[in-house]
């Protein structure tokens, strides 16, 4: 190699690396949060609002519930593990609940600007515990996108467990 070809070569050589080198993605911001809804909470919204999770013919569904959430947030999405534990009860006799739970992850997709523009959900979505066994009440994975709505969604596991959630309630 000519003298000037090897000095040509050394001097690009510094360009060369700092162009191919791997961009430095920053780490995600980590955070953890909670929260709860008490009874208390179930049974003012309902009176107010009319809130509930779902008719069982002569009472209605209130919830409560302990929510921990582990976040991982990233320029262009939020990630979060949700566990939860509550319980339904009867909105005609509260001293009656069985409990109810949750443990799935929660993807939200952010714009430019940071404002979430789709959600993805898998997991765990929710089951119950009636006579000392767990019920699957909703598992599987849900795609929203909130210009055009579902994407894809994984139904509930129907009518039966529904009544069977209202018959031990009842």
């Amino acid at each position: 190699m000519s003298p000037t070809r090897s000095a040509v070569t050394l001097a690009l050589l510094p360009l060369a690396l700092a162009v191919a080198a791997p961009a430095s993605a920053s780490a995600p911001e980590h955070f953890e949060t909670s929260f709860s809804y008490t009874l208390a909470d179930a049974v003012a919204d309902y009176q107010a609002f009319g809130d509930n999770a779902g008719s069982c013919g002569d009472f209605v569904l209130l919830v409560d519930f302990d929510v921990q959430r582990s976040v991982a947030r990233w320029p262009d999405r939020e990630v979060r593990h949700v566990h939860y534990i509550g319980h339904f009860y009867s909105s005609a006799d509260t001293s009656r609940s069985i409990v109810r739970g949750g443990d799935f992850n929660l993807t939200l997709s952010l714009d430019s600007s940071g404002a979430p523009y789709a959600v993805t959900r898998s997991g765990l979505f929710e089951y119950v515990e009636i006579d000392n066994r767990r019920l699957v009440t909703h598992v599987g994975h849900d795609e929203l996108d909130f210009a055009t709505g579902p994407i894809s969604a994984t139904p509930k596991a129907g009518d039966a467990v529904r009544q069977a959630v209202c018959e031990a309630l009842d």
